[in-house]
């Protein structure tokens, strides 16, 4: 029998400014920091949401190449966050547009909605609503 992981423990993303992301994914996510690290490589700020369920790891490392962020490379993609409904993705639209957030437009799909937007480095975020489910 294949052995299962257990749950989603974190998310490490590389960024090119510590000092611009973290406040950024503060304002606009609520992140939270809950530990800072220098090392010999670089620099880690581990943030969490209030409520626990999410820990998102950025790292600033002194080797950076200077290459900015591309889903079209090897790696991650993008990082999707699941609401519970499509109200509060408008509710999301609201907010970034209030935090001068550039942002897709709600794209509705039979998958589910999704609102797509940006960090400072250009990594893809989403803020995902699961379709209706049929009474």
């Amino acid at each position: 029998m294949t052995p299962s992981p257990g749950p989603l423990h974190h998310v490490s993303l590389t960024v090119s400014d510590l000092d611009r992301s973290v406040p950024w994914y503060q304002r606009v996510l609520g992140f939270e920091v809950v530990g800072d690290q220098h090392h010999r490589d670089g620099r880690t700020v581990v943030l969490a949401l209030p409520r626990g369920d999410v820990v998102l790891l950025l790292q600033e490392h002194n080797a950076h190449e200077g290459a900015t962020f591309s889903e079209f490379r090897p790696g991650l993609d993008h990082l999707s966050f699941r609401l519970a409904d499509e109200r509060e993705l408008e509710a999301w639209c609201d907010h970034l547009d209030e935090l001068g957030v550039d942002h897709q437009p709600v794209r509705r799909e039979a998958f589910g909605s999704v609102l797509i937007f940006r960090d400072p480095d250009r990594i893809q975020l989403e803020l995902f609503a699961d379709p209706p489910r049929p009474a």
